[in-house]
């Protein structure tokens, strides 16, 4: 047992140490490009996920139980029922607007939700099912987040989520050559996004601590 568990942790860890040496390779690779454009024009996006209520995966037990039981008010509650997209420059700025994805049984909200939902003027809602984005919300966030905060020329990075890959959307929002979509590989994000390695994290800390308290 003990053999197989150090096997396991052996092939974690040689897998971990080959993902950030093929993402170090992968930023190099793209130096030349990265070099044309300016601090303030290389961007950022990641989704941020939070749930309305957060169950601790730590708790009291006691000694030799086998099985530890916690309650929670609502079962879906503790699945993603929001989701936020921010976008952040390599100069440390955060742009003036950014997607809200909010959980409704259909993909839109009724009448009412919209009659009393208050939206700030920087802030794009959009309803999904499961309360993550879909494609038509990732078009959104194009066409109405990104669009209006940014110039002809920028270089703008994402993860390798499938919505987002989509080059051809990218190009029917922004035509301009000199506006560029680079994907990060698979499996590299944790250790090379600005976002999964800053701000997302910074929001999920702070939301775990208002909920403990």
């Amino acid at each position: 047992m003990v053999i197989k568990l150090l096997l396991a942790v052996e092939k974690y860890v040689l897998s971990n140490l080959q993902n950030i040496l093929d993402a170090r390779n992968w930023i190099e690779s793209k130096r030349t490009l990265i070099s044309k454009y300016s601090s303030d024009q290389i961007l950022n996006s990641d989704h941020c996920s939070f749930q309305k209520e957060y169950a601790s995966p730590l708790t009291l037990s006691f000694t030799g139980e086998r099985t530890t039981e916690v309650a929670i008010k609502r079962n879906h509650n503790v699945t993603h029922s929001c989701t936020v997209q921010p976008v952040t420059s390599a100069a440390g700025r955060l742009l003036n607007k950014f997607l809200l994805v909010l959980q409704e049984r259909e993909d839109e909200f009724d009448s009412i939700v919209i009659k009393n939902m208050i939206i700030p003027p920087n802030v794009i809602v959009q309803a999904s099912k499961s309360g993550k984005s879909t494609a038509a919300n990732h078009y959104i966030f194009l066409s109405d987040v990104l669009h209006p905060c940014v110039h002809k020329k920028f270089l703008l990075f994402l993860d390798s989520w499938i919505i987002r890959t989509d080059q051809n959307k990218f190009r029917k929002v922004f035509p301009h050559q000199d506006s560029q979509l680079l994907i990060f590989p698979e499996g590299s994000t944790g250790h090379i996004q600005p976002q999964d390695l800053s701000l997302l994290r910074l929001w999920r800390y702070f939301h775990k601590k208002i909920e403990h308290n």
